[in-house]
């Protein structure tokens, strides 16, 4: 076959700089190329950021097609020519702008079209200048899922046009290929495809889920594909542009994570009507189909038994097809036990010969058995930082195995834990109390040894440069996070089970955890980064930029003035206010964190509108000094409106990164970086950030429903990076066996083949990295947010997210099976119930009943301790008046007067395994 031969020019949809206005405030702004007829610009008029759709210099139009006779090789068509005629156009209609590409067979021989690709060159190329990348350019989302296959793009605020696409008629999306790619820049190629069995023949490495299709088309005959462009202005807009346009709009519950004691909940909004959801495992799944409510929702009720991926097919008439990606893991408390378990017993160095004895470290599932466990002498490809403990990826570990003791203690791993700070942190990764300057200072990377004794960049100088050792390498920020809250975890276990700290007394961690979070805000601030780091000057992270961890701050002030020691609590108090100021009135995108596009901040900035919305904050005059810039910072008027705009922009910017509308496990609930949906996914941040969205909602959001789903999903979806099953399942779905059960992977690579930003993370078949790293961090954030709610969804009826409603008489029973069962959450009525306790959990297995009033709540405790002592339940949401609380059905002596909608409650506990709670409304204040 010859691919040589005239050029056919392809139909243009516009002259140059002429612009459609379709329906009234619909109208694309558009540039085309005169030679070309491909667009070059694609703005949405009236927008006044002037938000371009394009990269600079690319267009929208061509496609890559490769085709093949009888007994050829596969051959790149990307213009009409002999044999083949190609054409591609764009054209206003309605509210839409609909593409067209055809292809016919002008030839004798039959063509098989293996390819039909189309580039998307869309403006995610990300900048430091955070106005220009907040305004003028945007996310990325893609859902490719057949005939339900959709994407779109929008302003990277969160907020804006939105711009649709999706495909028309019996047009289908199965694959997409990103390369390219930078996940603190963006950019890169990204070409969805119609058809792709000629690239899966030239690369058969990899696996992908979904099938690799191709057309033949005999002498003469043609073929078409449509897709529609339309403009929304928000996620609702885009869910019912696809409701009318043909499209499945997918609401899931709790998520595409579905933990196996869990039922999950789908509805699909369409036009179109369902016949069947097929299972992938017929045997292991069942599929109940619970009727269709006005709209055209249909509601179905699944409940999964095999673990691992579990692919849902929707059919409808005339062979259309969605797939809908599930992810079935083990029990949440199973897991978080088990990833424990497995750090202490796998990931812990122990020998006394090495400057690393103690450390946590990674683990990596490809290397031989006996060789899993990396370090500073085995790092299998990895970056030292990576492995020394002087940074996140292992860092991370300790945090994971504190948060879980402080829900459910263990002796060995609570000794394991105080292994770590007595051999690997205390005068060695960190300066002790007694060390000038800098006490409590934290070494970074790449270790800790080659930074304490450099000679390079002496203590007395406080300047810190890269390419070698720097004894002043103590400014990166996120490294003391890490560890007062580690050392806060420390006190909650000892204050609770003194019986199992051995090395130091709860007010010796409190002040641990103190001396590292004040030298969070001094150290850094005294040290000046300079030659050739990201940024020159001194380092005010601690203000300006989110850390993760950091709302740790806040049950540490707590603690503080509970110990009493105030003047401690205030000095905490008023530098995180210099923070929350920052946050809110001195910087207007205050969402990136160490790279021009990040996910990182989100946990902290909304911790920060939080605070702002509940506590208040008061004004002042010279604040906090910037060096770098010459400038104090002063709020002479605070202004409680900005900290709602505050909130709702934090809220949306969230968004903006991460997985809202597309059903499937490692998009649906996943942070984003710089390269979208295409690399990357299911971060630390899915859980750190999807706290936000959930507490959002259950405190702010007046249309709730969505965003607890939403919020709900990002807790569970990072859960299905863990390698762990049962017997039947050979002990893990990422890489089988019981050497692995229970370890951990860093991220997910969604592309059938990928490279990732790790150098060790080179051509990764789709799905969970065989190393672990980062991920931890997010899992200490799914452990500390973990909760069950108890909803009325409009959707779906009365269901419990974490959780499962055991009946629905005169009580509302709820068993939680969140994994720690310390809060429970209610929104019944328009009212809006929380429950927290501080220690002990919701017994196993035996429901929180509460009247649909909400007023009176019966649960039972579970002692997880030993001997008598107290459990503090705090209830928000109550009405002023008074309450009655019953112990193990003895009414206690006074009653209990609520003002403010908040109470905190002393609950005396035996030696008893178990106490019955009753707390109840006795009567109302006018």
């Amino acid at each position: 076959m010859r691919v040589n031969g005239p050029l056919i020019r392809l139909l243009a949809i516009a002259v140059l700089a002429t612009h459609f206005s379709v329906a009234a405030g619909e109208v694309f702004l558009c540039v085309t190329n005169p030679d070309t007829g491909f667009l070059t610009s694609l703005r949405r008029a009236g927008d006044t950021n002037h938000l371009e759709f394009l990269r600079s210099g690319q267009a929208l139009g061509p496609v890559i097609m490769r085709v093949r006779t009888p007994g050829s090789p596969w051959q790149e068509v990307r213009q009409s020519t002999n044999g083949v005629k190609l054409w591609s156009s764009l054209r206003p209609q309605d509210d839409a702008m609909l593409w067209e590409i055809g292809v016919q067979n002008t030839g004798s021989e039959p063509l098989e079209i293996g390819d039909l690709a189309l580039p998307l060159p869309i403006n995610t190329d990300y900048v430091w200048d955070h106005e220009e990348t907040f305004t003028r350019r945007v996310f990325r989302h893609a859902f490719i899922a057949g005939q339900g296959s959709f994407l779109y793009w929008l302003p990277v605020k969160g907020s804006g046009p939105f711009l649709v696409m999706q495909p028309q008629g019996d047009t289908a999306l199965e694959f997409f290929t990103a390369a390219g790619m930078d996940y603190a820049h963006g950019g890169g190629n990204y070409t969805v495809f119609v058809h792709s069995r000629a690239t899966v023949e030239r690369e058969p490495r990899g696996n992908w889920r979904q099938p690799h299709t191709s057309r033949l088309l005999h002498s003469g005959e043609a073929c078409t594909n449509h897709f529609a462009f339309r403009w929304a202005d928000s996620y609702q807009d885009v869910r019912e542009s696809l409701y009318r346009n043909g499209g499945v709009d997918v609401h899931v519950a709790p998520g595409m994570v579905v933990p196996r004691d869990l039922t999950a909940r789908v509805a699909l909004h369409t036009t179109r009507k369902p016949e069947r959801i097929e299972p992938e495992f017929p045997a292991n799944t069942t599929v109940d189909y619970l009727g269709d409510r006005a709209g055209g929702t249909h509601i179905y009720r699944v409940k999964f038994t095999r673990l691992g991926e579990n692919l849902l097919t929707v059919r409808a008439a005339d062979g259309w097809t969605m797939p809908l990606e599930f992810f079935v893991i083990e029990p949440l408390e199973t897991l978080i036990k088990k990833r424990a378990a497995f750090i202490v017993k796998n990931q812990q160095h122990h020998d006394p010969a090495k400057w690393y004895d103690g450390l946590y470290s990674l683990w990596d599932r490809r290397e031989p058995a006996g060789q899993n466990l990396l370090g500073p002498d085995h790092r299998a490809g990895q970056d030292l930082y990576a492995v020394s403990g002087s940074d996140d990826p292992s860092n991370g570990k300790c945090l994971l195995v504190a948060e879980k003791n402080a829900a459910f203690p263990d002796p060995v791993e609570i000794a394991s834990l105080e292994y770590f700070v007595t051999h690997f942190i205390w005068g060695k990764h960190q300066r002790t109390d007694a060390e000038q300057p800098y006490p409590y200072g934290i070494y970074g990377a790449d270790s800790w040894k080659q930074n304490r004794f450099a000679d390079r960049d002496p203590l007395t100088q406080g300047v810190s440069r890269p390419g070698g050792p720097s004894a002043c390498r103590m400014w990166r920020t996120f490294d003391y996070t890490t560890y007062f809250a580690l050392y806060f975890n420390l006190y909650r276990i000892a204050k609770e089970r003194p019986d199992l700290v051995k090395e130091l007394s709860a007010l010796e961690y409190l002040e641990r955890a103190y001396g590292t979070a004040r030298a969070y805000f001094e150290v850094p601030a005294h040290i000046r980064m300079d030659g050739g780091w990201s940024f020159t000057g001194w380092v005010y992270w601690q203000y300006t930029v989110g850390n993760f961890h950091e709302k740790y701050l806040l049950p540490l002030i707590a603690a503080l003035e509970a110990e009493g020691q105030q003047p401690k609590a205030d000095f905490l108090r008023g530098e995180w206010e210099k923070k929350v100021k920052y946050f809110i009135y001195d910087q207007p995108w205050p969402f990136a964190s160490e790279m021009p596009i990040d996910s990182t901040a989100y946990e902290s900035t909304y911790a920060a509108g939080r605070y702002a919305s509940e506590h208040g904050l008061k004004p002042d005059m010279n604040l906090w000094h910037d060096r770098n810039v010459d400038k104090w910072f002063s709020h002479s008027v605070i202004d409680p409106r900005m900290h709602e705009r505050f909130l709702l922009r934090q809220h949306l910017a969230n968004l903006a990164c991460r997985g809202v509308l597309e059903p499937n496990y490692w998009s649906l609930g996943s942070d984003f970086r710089g390269c979208g949906s295409a690399s990357y996914t299911l971060s630390y941040m899915s859980q750190m950030g999807g706290w936000a969205v959930l507490d959002y909602a259950l405190r702010y959001d007046p249309d709730p429903a969505e965003n607890l789903r939403l919020g709900y999903a990002s807790l569970l979806s990072s859960w299905a990076l863990m390698n762990t099953g049962d017997t039947e399942s050979n002990f893990g779905f990422w890489t089988p066996g019981r050497l692995h059960d229970g370890s951990m992977s860093w991220g997910f690579q969604p592309r059938q083949v990928g490279t990732e930003w790790n150098s060790a993370m080179r051509d990764l078949p789709r799905g969970a990295w065989p190393v672990c790293g980062e991920a931890d961090h997010g899992l200490v954030a799914g452990i500390e947010a973990a909760c069950t709610v108890l909803l009325d969804d409009p959707l779906f009826g009365l269901i419990a997210l974490g959780g499962e409603v055991t009946q629905t008489n005169d009580f509302i029973g709820v068993i939680p099976r969140d994994g720690v069962r310390q809060r429970f959450h209610a929104v019944l009525a328009g009212r809006r119930l929380h429950l927290s306790l501080d220690r002990d959990g919701f017994a196993g297995e035996k429901p929180i009943h509460l009247h649909p009033n909400l007023e009176t709540v019966q649960f039972i405790l579970e002692n997880r301790g030993v001997g008598p002592h107290q459990t503090q339940l705090r209830i928000e949401g109550l009405p002023a008046g008074r309450h009655d609380l019953s112990i193990d059905g003895q009414l206690q002596t006074s009653p209990i007067a609520v003002t403010g909608g908040k109470v905190t409650i002393d609950i005396p506990v035996s030696k008893a395994p178990a106490t019955q709670v009753e707390f109840k409304v006795t009567s109302r204040s006018r």
